[in-house]
């Protein structure tokens, strides 16, 4: 029987080499990354992936491979809506290598005691998943006794271990695809590594072969989402548009990238209403982002609907501002519907931001549906509670989070801007300085 259900977002860091021994510092990321594994599969949980922790650096221009303090590792954590993160060291000898491992609860600002593991470093991969399973277990606080709590003992050899590790940290395609090859070939049944190997072809737009690993992604695995996603692209790319459809179709009921791309799919083999269809529910799902908005203002332009181009092209300009495609959509709309004057004025403004929006002037009009090319599938939502929103007012005080925010404004990313002005809003509801740059916001949409 289930003592106590907790949901907890778990952010793990690289591990601090403290040995002498700089040719292991590939297990600072290896580590996390069977740390991450091994937390996955609980219900309860929502783990943060190596590339979200990236994000969360880029933010803050944090190079990938710096040791960062725990002050700036709390910073992350608040900032990416965590609720725990983990962190950890390893030293030692290949005879007798040491792990360990500590979780700091943001909700206190407190660290749990260290929880260690030692043994052979040939042994790196049983020893982290024992050390991972006992986080879970006693320091985040999950339920461990339940169905489906629980992964597989990993079975990974460590050559082939490290050779992932190598692949997903090597910033050279070439050489990352060969380390994931090599991690493959040692243990066939390599799940994350056959991931990311169909991820690094898709980057390099070999999407053939990424479809072929990415294919292998078993319907139980954590990574199986994320998979048909990049398959659905990947066949999108290659113009199999209604198999690109029939991948999108398995993730519904989706979330917004998925209907943007599924949209984008219809259309392509000719299946305007259910693509509009499509964009329509996302554009209820988020009417802050713009895709959706342009997609079917462009098709609503292609089909010479023009009324109806002209509203959904206005407010995906609404959302992302001076965004020459859809101003130069815009003008030949208002060309069409007899509106002279304004369509002289905002084709002229697409010309001055784009070159080869100028083109387009004397040439047809290229094919410019947009796709969304990553996604976490994360409800923001469900993650920006209000505690953890107040939880980031530690590491962001207000006059911080609002000069990020009016940068955002000054780039046009509106429908951002309002987005966090709404988050700041629910933690600071009489703030005037954040009412008073939501009404610029506003001002700006609306001129």
């Amino acid at each position: 029987m289930l003592s106590r259900i907790i949901i907890s977002i778990v952010l793990v860091f690289p591990f601090e080499n403290s040995t002498s021994d700089r040719n292991l510092d590939w297990l600072r990321e290896g580590i996390s990354e069977l740390i991450v594994g091994t937390l996955q599969p609980d219900p309860q949980l929502t783990v943060f992936t190596r590339d979200e922790r990236l994000a969360a650096y880029d933010k803050l221009t944090i190079p990938e491979a710096a040791v960062v303090s725990r002050a700036t590792s709390m910073k992350i954590g608040w900032d990416s809506g965590a609720d725990f993160i983990v962190t950890g060291r390893f030293a030692g000898t290949t005879e007798n290598f040491q792990i360990a491992a500590r979780v700091i609860n943001l909700a206190t600002s407190s660290a749990g005691p260290e929880i260690k593991a030692s043994g052979k470093l040939e042994d790196i991969v049983s020893m982290t998943a024992a050390l991972g399973s006992e986080l879970r277990a006693n320091a985040v606080g999950a339920v461990y006794d339940r169905p489906g709590a629980h992964r597989a003992p990993l079975q990974i050899p460590s050559s082939a271990f490290e050779n992932y590790t190598r692949g997903i940290i090597s910033t050279d395609p070439d050489k990352r695809a060969e380390y994931l090859q090599t991690a493959i070939r040692l243990h066939p049944q390599f799940t994350d590594a056959i991931f990311q190997l169909g991820r690094s072809y898709h980057e390099q737009r070999d999407f053939k072969n990424s479809n072929a690993s990415l294919e292998r992604i078993p319907v139980t695995h954590p990574l199986y989402l994320q998979a048909q996603f990049m398959i659905g692209l990947n066949r999108f790319y290659l113009g199999e548009f209604a198999s690109a459809a029939a991948a999108f179709e398995k993730l519904l009921p989706a979330n917004y990238d998925v209907l943007v791309n599924l949209g984008a799919a219809y259309l392509s083999k000719g299946e305007h209403v259910s693509a509009l269809l499509a964009w329509r529910r996302a554009q209820d799902l988020d009417p802050l982002s713009a895709e959706a908005f342009f997609n079917s203002g462009y098709l609503s332009f292609l089909q010479n609907q023009n009324e109806a181009a002209v509203r959904d092209l206005s407010q995906s300009l609404k959302v992302r501002g001076r965004d020459s495609e859809a101003l130069f959509l815009l003008g030949r709309a208002y060309e069409k519907l007899g509106r002279a004057e304004e369509a002289q004025r905002v084709t002229a403004q697409s010309t001055r931001l784009s070159q080869r929006v100028e083109r387009w002037l004397t040439q047809p009009l290229p094919k410019l549906e947009r796709l969304r090319p990553s996604t976490t599938f994360r409800d923001s939502k469900q993650i920006w509670t209000e505690e953890r929103l107040k939880r980031r007012t530690k590491g962001q005080d207000l006059a911080s989070w609002l000069e990020s925010i009016q940068t955002k404004v000054d780039a046009y990313q509106y429908g951002e801007a309002v987005r966090e002005l709404q988050n700041v809003l629910r933690i600071h509801p009489d703030s005037a300085e954040a009412k008073s740059l939501l009404e610029e916001v506003n001002a700006r949409r609306n001129r």
